[in-house]
């Protein structure tokens, strides 16, 4: 996120510096420079919400971070509108994810998936704790793998490195103000 924020700072310290740019004067430069026409096509907003959800979540699984989620969200939901190979991408790639949302509600109307998997999920949860309760699995894992000695150790080494760490600041302080 902060290289993200950076990175925008950056681009826009670095846009205010630019001048206006010149004005093209001579008919000959004028006609050899073809404007881009940008066409908007016409999109259905399923179309446009689901290209930005597939953006998103690529965003969040490549990168890790929300900010590149957001930023492929809004290029593939701007994309979706566009008439262009990229626009088509995106519109395809919008109309498959608004399709799958639509298969998956009429499933879960036609056999009421998720109060089944609920229901499935806490009767598995219920059963494995009480298989851990009466059996002591956890107990017996732990004891094996000695997994609470080691995370006392590790959890004693950052507090003394914490507390390390306060006193050379606490130190650098009383320094700073003499």
């Amino acid at each position: 996120m902060a290289r993200f924020t950076v990175l925008a700072a950056l681009l826009a310290v670095a846009s205010a510096f630019n001048g206006a740019s010149p004005m093209v004067r001579s008919k000959v430069a004028a006609s050899r420079v073809a404007p881009a026409r940008i066409a908007m096509a016409e999109s259905t907003k399923e179309t446009v919400i689901g290209a930005a959800c597939v953006g998103g979540f690529l965003g969040v699984y490549l990168f890790h971070e929300v900010s590149a989620g957001a930023v492929l969200a809004c290029t593939l939901a701007y994309g979706a509108t566009l008439n262009n190979q990229f626009g088509e991408v995106a519109k395809t790639t919008g109309d498959y994810a608004s399709k799958a949302y639509a298969k998956t509600l009429e499933l879960n109307e036609q056999y009421d998936v998720l109060p089944k998997v609920k229901g499935a999920a806490d009767t598995v949860t219920t059963a494995a704790s009480n298989l851990d309760k009466n059996y002591g699995l956890t107990a017996k894992v732990d004891e094996k793998l000695k997994l609470t000695e080691a995370l006392d150790k590790v959890t004693s080494k950052i507090d003394d490195v914490k507390s390390s760490v306060t006193d050379k600041v606490a130190d650098l302080k009383a320094k700073a103000s003499e």
